[in-house]
């Protein structure tokens, strides 16, 4: 005779046996939630410490801490249905106030497993970003991360929806059906907003500009990076107005980013110069007030070149770079007021453009 058997006579009435086994099976399991606590507490902490990572160490806490209420959720479940084998068949009353309460506690234990796996997704996401970021050394997108995790809450919850209706008897087949019918209708109702999205994604992981970048849009507007949504961007332009561009544009489009990887920018001045002039002279003096000058960096040291021999002049360009990309007009303003300033003083002559022209009188014999 087995131990249920001899605890069945001992208690001389089925209704008890099954009580005293579902307060049995209650308290099993709350003992085996508290073993598995104190377990992963002890052992498992010290398991995980070897680890590199510490996702590790945040996943096992949101696991200890609600431990104890899937323990108590699944020993409500099963003492449920353990009590459930001691009613009649024929005590209609009693089998739906059971099978109600075993409903509210099958949804309650969903509700816990799917808190659980909500919390422990965002938790997964947020890390993986954080990593990805430390390792690009690039900021932290306070944008995508609540997207990201709104997505995977909401498929979370529709798979809990899902199997609840199922265990309590419901045809899924025809809700699944729906959600890819309307999903299909939406795609197609919002494929530009659908792929203003993906292009917010892509700009969000490839992370082709941050926030605070200075760009060059495709139409050759240029601002700088105010804010990275998930269905556009918006650039600041330099009279202080916003460009608000779907995120699809910019994907395909061609940007130029002045701040990425470096901040440094080359700083470049043209001058004319009349022929006849003596060219290193000019080039002496141009250089010399670049090197002089506190922004611009002195290596690579300044230079100055011939690049073309025009119609009306012979063109000079100074090339350097400054470390700040905000001060390149300013850099340039200054140094072209100091250029013709100092050709003035020398006596170098900067052209403007001429033209020679050849009167004809038709009567007079050539």
């Amino acid at each position: 005779m087995t131990l249920l058997e001899q605890l069945r006579s001992f208690l001389g009435s089925d209704l008890l046996f099954h009580l005293v086994v579902a307060a049995l099976l209650l308290l099993a399991t709350m003992i085996v939630g508290w073993i598995v606590k104190r377990f992963l507490n002890g052992i498992g902490r010290k398991l995980i410490a070897r680890t590199t990572t510490d996702l590790d160490d945040l996943l096992l806490n949101i696991v200890v801490d609600r431990i104890k209420w899937v323990a108590v959720v699944a020993g409500a479940y099963l003492a449920t249905e353990e009590v459930a084998k001691a009613i009649p068949a024929g005590d209609l009353m009693a089998l739906q106030f059971l099978g109600f309460a075993e409903g509210i506690i099958f949804v309650s234990y969903a509700i816990v497993i799917t808190a659980v796996l909500i919390r422990i997704s965002d938790t997964a996401v947020k890390h993986t970003m954080e990593m990805h970021a430390r390792r690009t050394s690039s900021g932290f997108n306070d944008a995508l991360l609540p997207l990201i995790n709104r997505v995977i809450n909401i498929v979370l919850v529709l798979i809990a929806i899902i199997i609840t209706l199922d265990h309590f008897g419901q045809d899924v087949s025809s809700l699944v059906v729906s959600l890819g019918v309307g999903s299909l209708a939406i795609a197609l109702a919002a494929q530009d907003t659908l792929a203003n999205m993906i292009g917010g994604f892509v700009i969000m992981l490839d992370r082709p500009f941050r926030v605070g970048d200075r760009i060059q849009l495709p139409s050759g507007d240029m601002g700088d990076v105010y804010e990275i949504g998930v269905r556009s961007t918006k650039i600041q332009d330099f009279d202080n107005n916003l460009i608000i561009l779907p995120n699809a544009e910019l994907v395909k489009g061609r940007i130029v980013n002045y701040s990425y990887p470096q901040q440094a920018i080359r700083v470049m001045v043209d001058v004319g110069v009349a022929y006849g002039t003596n060219l290193d002279d000019a080039k002496k003096i141009i250089t010399d007030l670049a090197k002089q000058h506190p922004d611009l960096l002195a290596d690579p040291i300044p230079e100055t070149f011939t690049v073309a021999l025009a119609d009306s002049s012979v063109n000079l360009r100074l090339i350097a770079r400054t470390i700040d990309y905000r001060k390149k007009f300013l850099i340039e303003t200054s140094l072209r007021e100091q250029i013709y300033k100092s050709f003035n003083e020398e006596g170098i002559e900067i052209p403007f453009p001429q033209r020679t022209v050849h009167l004809v009188n038709p009567s007079s014999k050539p």
